[in-house]
């Protein structure tokens, strides 16, 4: 038999029972105004011209009106700090910012996420208010997670996706870092760091061979107004390269890009025929900003040398930037042209690479810089083809140094050679 409770462990039972039951305007109005006011450094007249009314009067101004405001209006303050300006170059880099967003959590992020979900779990206002920073914060660490995998050069092992991924980074992170408010400093950077490293060491796939799913089911729920966005193409666009990144261009059918971002198969198909439109649609607009600098750099009579450098660069930017359409593009290129060979032309037509640098090399030739050893067409080739493979193969180096590293080695069968 188990002993009575004492009067004490009864009321505490009440108590603590009495404390789950509270709702965010319970604990909103246990606010002090004058609180409120000294930590605003303004007068208590200035609360009362903003709120005007009293609520004790049976009206809504006054503290009510404040607590009304303060919950439709909730923030936490979140940064946007996480996504780090220049790419990973290694597995440190790659966790690095796990660590800066604990940093952040148990600076005082944690505390107002937590404050955030009470008051958002039985307020709608709350709810609207906060919901933007939560997925801003979801999408900036997914963003974080999606530069790890492209320095690696791999993809997601199933049965994760990127999604699924950063999202249990994100727990982690927020479990360890309510672990150190309760027990400050219980957790070291050191161990946020070696977590997310270990965890995305096991994590990504980098020969992009751990995915095989069946066909996904066409789903009857959508609408037609499902197929009247604003930018259906781009949604589609969005879509493919995240399948791209989490599983690799050949493991995604037109099935998932259609699935994943909410179009009828048959709709998509009278979009994007095929994977390579989508990426040709995907990569046409960046390939054409190459040209524009260029031609720029005509007009403006920089000499062919390093106009040429300016462009690689340029291309290099575009393939880095790019990364998961571009290694598509390549695959593409590679495999299939004996299955469908209108691939080739698809790709020849909208993305031939070469013609990017071709006008440099033959002014460069008139002007007696270049050598004449080989065809203008051959070294156009040979140059874009080694920053296109040596961007995809080295994640760790910037367009710059991709760019150097070529020219070093090629540039000297390129140059008119010197008595």
């Amino acid at each position: 038999m188990n002993p009575r409770p004492t009067a004490r462990e009864q009321f505490l039972q009440s108590g603590y029972r009495l404390l789950g039951e509270l709702d965010s305007t319970d604990l909103a109005r246990s606010l002090s105004i004058a609180d409120v006011v000294d930590g605003a450094g303004l007068s208590h007249q200035t609360f009362h011209n903003t709120y005007p009314g009293n609520s004790r009067s049976g009206g809504s101004g006054g503290k009510e009106a404040f607590v009304a405001d303060l919950l439709d209006n909730l923030t936490v303050n979140y940064s946007g700090t996480i996504v780090p300006a220049d790419p990973p170059t290694g597995w440190r880099d790659v966790a690095a910012p796990a660590s800066a967003l604990f940093d952040d959590l148990t600076s005082g992020l944690m505390r107002r996420r937590l404050i955030a979900a009470l008051f958002a779990a039985d307020h709608d206002g709350a709810r609207k208010a906060v919901t933007a920073e939560f997925e801003r914060l979801d999408n900036d660490f997914r963003t974080v997670v999606g530069q790890a995998i492209q320095a690696q050069g791999g993809s997601v092992r199933r049965p994760l996706s990127l999604t699924s991924l950063s999202t249990i980074l994100t727990a982690l992170l927020d479990g360890l870092a309510v672990r150190d408010m309760l027990a400050p400093g219980s957790v070291a950077d050191s161990d946020v760091t070696d977590a997310a490293t270990s965890i995305l060491r096991w994590a990504i796939d980098p020969l992009h061979t751990d995915r095989s799913s069946p066909e996904p089911e066409e789903d009857d729920s959508l609408e037609v107004s499902d197929t009247l966005r604003p930018d259906l193409e781009g949604d589609v666009i969005a879509a493919t390269e995240a399948l791209f990144l989490d599983h690799g261009y050949f493991l995604v059918t037109l099935a998932d890009i259609a699935a994943a971002a909410r179009i009828r198969v048959d709709d998509l198909r009278r979009l994007f025929p095929s994977k390579v439109d989508i990426i040709v649609a995907a990569l046409k607009p960046e390939f054409d900003r190459i040209f524009r600098l260029r031609r720029a750099d005509e007009r403006l009579g920089i000499e062919p040398a390093l106009a040429l450098q300016r462009t690689l660069i340029a291309l290099g930017d575009f393939v880095i930037d790019n990364r998961a359409m571009s290694a598509g593009m390549l695959l593409a290129l590679s495999f299939e042209q004996f299955q469908q060979p209108s691939t080739i032309t698809t790709v020849m037509e909208n993305l031939f690479l070469p013609s990017a640098v071709v006008p440099i090399l033959e002014r460069g030739r008139a002007a007696g810089v270049f050598s004449e050893e080989a065809s203008v067409l051959e070294v156009a080739v040979m140059l874009t083809n080694n920053v296109l493979f040596r961007c995809l193969t080295r994640p760790t180096e910037t367009s710059a140094q991709v760019a150097t590293g070529v020219l070093r080695v090629l540039m000297p069968g390129v140059a008119t050679r010197s008595d």
